[in-house]
């Protein structure tokens, strides 16, 4: 039997996106301190807010419950939100997933 593989396709209005190639700031390393954290979210909160698809990669990371920083909300705001990710790691999520 042959394998399948499903294609799935990258959203063409992540070719606009301010945030191409920089991975790095909206994704904290293991073992982020907190201080590290706040200035490298504040980095990314500014680089979303003049982004022409900011409201695209926010509902896709809604709606994926995707973990790291996507459209200006960290996972804590979109699990705030109603939409906590998959994989809940940070206390703060899960705190925030149970306050909503």
């Amino acid at each position: 039997m042959e394998s399948m593989l499903l294609a799935v396709a990258r959203p063409e209005w992540m070719d606009h996106a301010s945030c191409k190639g920089r991975t790095n700031l909206f994704f904290g390393i293991a073992g982020e301190r907190p201080e590290r954290r706040v200035r490298r979210e504040a980095t990314a909160r500014a680089m979303c807010a003049a982004c022409p698809v900011n409201f695209e990669c926010r509902e896709l990371a809604r709606d994926n419950r995707e973990n790291g920083f996507w459209g200006g909300e960290n996972e804590e705001e979109r699990a705030a939100a109603g939409h906590s990710p998959r994989s809940i790691s940070r206390r703060s999520v899960q705190d925030a997933a149970r306050a909503s």
